[in-house]
């Protein structure tokens, strides 16, 4: 049963069968509610269009890699439903998680990337923790990307001040990164797994923005990605 506030979801997918198997997943759980479903971008831009109040627009789109109009017409179509519904979070889903087509999910502005087969509780869960302004990958895409930006590179480097601790906060900072951007941990649970204070994981973090020149988490993340394939 839907409770009073549950996340409003738009799911875009152009398989008939894929689209009803998302909805009854977000509709059975209590946390999330249907708010429409589309089979291509242009017509979730078009029914987006149409509800012209922005507080009754989805606050999570659950949008397709592969649609009909492309391999990648889902990461295409990103850039036209952040204009739609500037406050939605986009989270992509698909069957396939090779590094480039997240990398390119990531670079296009998506706020996360999710298995289209996930357990029903873990699409829910995703959608929450996206609407909550959290990136948001599958446990399997996360552990990939890890390997892929490796140990930050230039970035570690630049993020720590010289002296003689500058390996160990290397480091530090390095897995405070990772767990905010990477894993979506927010600060207090960066916190507990780390054993330090909550204000500890907040420097790191103002830290890793500085030197990667970002101002949000998905821009870190994006940033790292940029970072690891340059």
């Amino acid at each position: 049963m839907e409770t009073a506030g549950a996340v409003r979801v738009l799911i875009v997918d152009d398989d008939f069968y894929a689209r009803d198997a998302l909805s009854a997943l977000v509709a059975r759980d209590a946390r999330t509610r249907v708010w429409g479903a589309e089979d291509s971008v242009p017509a979730a831009v078009t029914v987006l269009a149409a509800s012209a109040d922005r507080f009754s627009h989805p606050d999570v789109v659950l949008l397709d890699v592969r649609l009909a109009e492309g391999e990648r017409a889902g990461i295409e179509g990103i850039a036209a439903i952040r204009r739609a519904a500037p406050a939605a979070r986009i989270l992509i889903t698909s069957v396939s998680s090779d590094d480039a087509t997240v990398q390119a999910a990531v670079a296009a502005g998506a706020d996360g990337y999710i298995w289209k087969n996930e357990a029903a509780e873990r699409i829910a869960t995703a959608v929450v923790r996206a609407a909550e302004g959290r990136f948001v990958l599958s446990k399997r895409i996360a552990e990939s990307l890890v390997e892929t930006l490796g140990n930050v590179g230039r970035y570690s480097a630049e993020v720590l001040p010289e002296g003689t601790e500058g390996v160990e906060l290397t480091e530090a900072v390095r897995k405070t990164v990772y767990l905010f951007c990477v894993a979506g941990l927010s600060a207090r649970e960066i916190a507990d797994e780390l054993q330090v204070s909550v204000s500890t994981v907040n420097k790191r973090i103002a830290a890793a923005y500085d030197a990667l020149g970002a101002t949000s988490r998905s821009e870190a993340f994006r940033r790292l990605v940029e970072g690891a394939t340059s």
